[in-house]
């Protein structure tokens, strides 16, 4: 395949270009440490999907519907991909967690980042002089992030 520099007007910019590539190399190899077949395929509905590694084993946790005749009893829960791995046998000791739990988790820290502004800002400041291009992208976009919540 051939690259033609400077030819035409850039759709996007060269550091945007060049932090995405880096994140879906960074994202490819993620996917193979945990042995996760799609990383990419979090949604609005399913944010953690992929995201979510276990402690004991390092597979991905997944979400399951319990469900229920008695809808009050239906629960969504996360847990371990490789806790069944045969039907009816544990492979992986490790618990399930609520849904509500989860998410309250992450926004538990996502409030800590908004209290401990001061500090998370000069580690992102500290990132946009760092070499690697994704460091810098991802820094801006959590000082971007950081800003609106201080509207």
């Amino acid at each position: 395949m051939y690259y033609v520099e400077e030819s035409h007007p850039a759709i996007i910019e060269k550091e945007m270009w060049e932090a995405v590539q880096l994140e879906m190399e960074r994202r490819r190899a993620f996917a193979e440490k945990y042995n996760i077949s799609k990383l990419d395929y979090a949604t609005v509905d399913n944010p953690f999907a992929g995201r979510v590694i276990c402690g004991h084993c390092g597979s991905a946790f997944g979400r399951k519907v319990w469900n229920s005749t008695d809808e009050r009893l239906r629960r969504v829960v996360w847990r371990c991909n490789k806790k069944y791995k045969v039907k009816g046998k544990k492979s992986c000791e490790n618990k399930h967690i609520d849904d509500k739990v989860l998410y309250q988790a992450f926004v538990n820290t996502f409030n800590a980042m908004v209290e401990n502004k001061e500090y998370f800002m000069e580690k992102w400041k500290e990132g946009l002089k760092s070499e690697n291009t994704l460091v810098r992208y991802k820094s801006k976009q959590f000082i971007e992030i950081l800003k609106m919540q201080s509207q």
